[in-house]
């Protein structure tokens, strides 16, 4: 069959029709051109569509995706003094508890001076990453999480955070963790479950909250993420604050020790599901106890307590 040769206006064939050239390349529908290239798979010519810019302008190219060594916050002499001290512990140059270089060695190897030197390590330290001994030089702290996240029970005050602010992190955090912990939990470690279960059984009420914020703790560590214990270790004394006015109630520790043990039970029967859930609950009712309690500042929670 003879396919017609679309002409002009003046009646001349029409370029991409001339002498039976069709281009190199064929229009696809929606605007896309077909490359060149190809394969024969399933014995056929296949060609693979490419979206030419109909502006003229060749579009932007895509910025690759930043890796966490390419994020720099801060920039400048200052910081990088900070951050060659900081290099140097993640590389395990310097160990918790290792003496740092002195100023001078420091100034002369960064090509800075010493006051400013000097200022990027009183900021490391304000952070719990160095201290200062006087007469003895500065020292890399032992690095807990505890110490190091500190600030950020100071920064909950700063920006007035409620404890309600508090329990909603909990949320997003605490089920997910105890769903974790039901999927992976070792045999020998639901021995310290039922230790600390057992432990929670006892009414005093001063050793409740410590002992509360243990089994929390023990359920996050099962999931194996060093960072989520370590935020979790960092709001600590915020949950202790709480505790300490909600476990002040006899009926209260005992319900809470009920939603324990069926957090526990679904971890030991490995039922992610059942564990996430009785977590959810949990953190729920607490919620609810410290809206009716009126605990809704670090202020409040203090004079209540």
């Amino acid at each position: 069959m003879r396919v017609p040769v679309r002409r002009d206006s003046k009646g001349d064939p029409r370029p991409d029709d001339r002498a039976g050239n069709h281009g190199s390349r064929d229009t696809a529908p929606g605007g896309c051109q077909m490359s060149d290239g190809g394969d024969l798979a399933g014995g056929g010519y296949r060609a693979t569509p490419r979206v030419v810019a109909t502006s003229g302008r060749r579009p932007p190219a895509a910025s690759p995706r930043p890796r966490l060594g390419m994020l720099r916050p801060m920039a400048g002499p200052l910081h990088d003094v900070r951050d060659h001290v900081v290099s140097m512990i993640v590389a395990g140059e310097l160990l918790p508890g290792a003496a740092l270089p002195a100023e001078r060695e420091l100034a002369i190897r960064l090509g800075v001076s010493r006051p400013l030197v000097r200022e990027a390590l009183r900021s490391l330290e304000a952070v719990n990453i160095v201290e200062s001994r006087r007469g003895a030089g500065t020292y890399v702290t032992d690095l807990t999480p505890e110490l190091l996240l500190a600030p950020l029970s100071y920064a909950f005050r700063l920006v007035h955070g409620s404890y309600l602010d508090l329990f909603q992190v909990r949320r997003f955090l605490e089920p997910a963790a105890a769903a974790e912990a039901a999927s992976t939990v070792k045999e020998d470690n639901l021995v310290e479950m039922d230790e600390l279960l057992k432990a929670l059984d006892e009414p005093d009420e001063d050793t409740f909250p410590e002992n509360d914020l243990a089994f929390h703790e023990w359920i996050v560590r099962q999931t194996g993420n060093p960072l989520l214990l370590s935020i979790i270790r960092g709001i600590r004394d915020l949950e202790f604050t709480v505790l300490e006015v909600t476990a002040a109630n006899t009926v209260n520790r005992e319900q809470s020790q009920i939603e324990h043990r069926a957090i526990g039970k679904a971890i030991r029967e490995g039922d992610p599901e059942r564990a996430k859930a009785a977590m959810l609950l949990h953190l729920a009712r607490v919620e609810d106890q410290v809206r009716s309690s009126g605990t809704g500042c670090p202020a409040s929670a203090s004079e209540a307590h």
